[in-house]
């Protein structure tokens, strides 16, 4: 009987070690710099939108995947009230369930509407994983602004 017990901890720890419900993001997110306004909530309309200056990436890497929700359930509930939002997705499980999310420039995470401690690791995780910091992409796109309003 103890052996029984123990092969299904086993097994039990080992599914929640490789865990793969995630199956993929989809994130929308603005360039850095003060774009928006300076206290935004995590809204899906300020991002989800045919803005020339929001971003879209799907992240469907794998071992992204595990780390990314392996950091997500190690977050804890904040007093804080507000994020400057910078990055929105929607996390796609494979169960058919979607989860927002929401992360600030420098710092801010907000899960589903809840605004989270703030994790350093999985900020960095999420941010360099969509290349938020692309200094040849973001120059380009200050290039193209400064036309469009040289124009006018």
């Amino acid at each position: 009987m103890i052996k029984k017990f123990s092969i299904l901890c086993s097994l039990l720890m080992l599914y929640s070690c490789n865990s793969d419900n995630i199956e993929f993001l989809e994130v929308y997110y603005y360039s850095p710099g003060p774009s928006t306004p300076s206290r935004t909530f995590c809204s899906s309309n300020l991002f989800i939108s045919t803005s020339s200056e929001v971003r879209y990436k799907k992240l469907v890497d794998k071992s992204f995947l595990v780390e990314f929700e392996n950091q997500l359930k190690k977050l804890k509930p904040s007093d804080e009230f507000s994020i400057n939002s910078r990055a929105f997705a929607l996390i796609n499980y494979r169960d058919g369930n979607i989860d927002t999310l929401c992360v600030g420039e420098y710092r801010g995470i907000c899960l589903n509407g809840d605004i989270k401690i703030h994790n350093q690791e999985f900020h960095n995780l999420m941010l360099n994983e969509i290349d938020f910091y692309d200094k040849k992409l973001n120059d380009e796109m200050y290039k193209d602004k400064l036309k469009t309003n040289n124009s006018n």
